[in-house]
């Protein structure tokens, strides 16, 4: 592939990816940092950050919508993973659309500024590294030709439930949560158990059994995690006061709820 065909196909990419490229032709580095230079001088790219770099179209249009933000997230670290709320927008649920992108990394990576918009970096939990060098519970997306990589649908269910203030506040994501068609219970199961958080298991149960028909979730599944809450009520929002559900050893902001019998929103 030449330079000029890898820029028509990439509306974003890392230096190394191009430099990939060039290395497979033969090229060096100096060849590479003189494609990007002339680039950059005739108004094609802009950097977004050292390494990552936007393609500008020549041609634009009034309408254009800009760049995709959620395809610029996916670059900011050589091992990005979507997350948290930019991950629900990604699986087409979130309720509202934020200026904050939210990303998984090893890196050291620091979070950047750029068109309006910030890209928070997050570190994953010590105990996924062990599954599968932390590459379980991700998948692969297409983005307008861009390949992203984002968290399934059920690591984002509990991740947002574990992070809710990185997903936008517990209202927000229980909206967002609420517009998932379908789930995996075992890959959900699996999940909750590697982290081996009580008040995860009780905050996914919660939910679970909010939209055990909808979800189809077997009732099994939820006495499972039931044997995994804590022995003593938690907060579902430590900011935020609440109601006892006890099944659950949880206590819910009654935003969450239905009338004031406590029945399950």
């Amino acid at each position: 592939m030449k330079p000029e065909v890898f820029l028509a196909g990439h509306s974003v990419f890392s230096r190394e990816e191009f430099a990939a490229l060039l290395r497979r032709r033969g090229r060096t580095d100096a060849t590479l940092d003189s494609h990007l230079t002339r680039w950059r001088r005739q108004g094609r790219i802009a950097r977004v950050k050292p390494g990552v770099f936007l393609r500008l179209d020549a041609a634009t249009d009034v309408h254009d919508p800009g760049p995709d933000f959620l395809s610029l997230a996916s670059r900011m670290a050589p091992d990005a993973v979507l997350a948290y709320h930019t991950a629900l927008e990604v699986h087409g649920v979130a309720q509202s659309v934020f200026e904050r992108l939210t990303f998984l990394t090893w890196t050291k990576t620091r979070p950047t500024s750029f068109r309006g918009r910030r890209f928070i970096p997050v570190r994953p939990r010590a105990s996924l590294f062990a599954a599968d060098g932390g590459k379980a519970w991700i998948e692969k997306a297409d983005r307008g030709g861009v390949e992203i990589r984002v968290t399934t649908i059920e690591r984002t269910v509990a991740d947002a439930l574990d992070r809710p203030d990185l997903a936008g506040g517990t209202e927000e994501v229980w909206r967002s949560l609420h517009g998932i068609p379908a789930l995996d219970p075992k890959a959900l199961e699996r999940y909750v158990v590697l982290l081996g958080s009580r008040t995860l298991a009780a905050k996914v149960g919660f939910f679970l059994e909010s939209r055990r028909d909808e979800l189809v979730v077997p009732p099994a599944f939820l006495e499972r995690l039931r044997t995994r809450i804590p022995r003593a009520p938690v907060f579902m929002d430590r900011s935020r006061k609440g109601r006892l559900v006890a099944r659950w050893a949880l206590i819910v902001p009654p935003v969450l709820l239905r009338g004031g019998d406590g029945a399950l929103a």
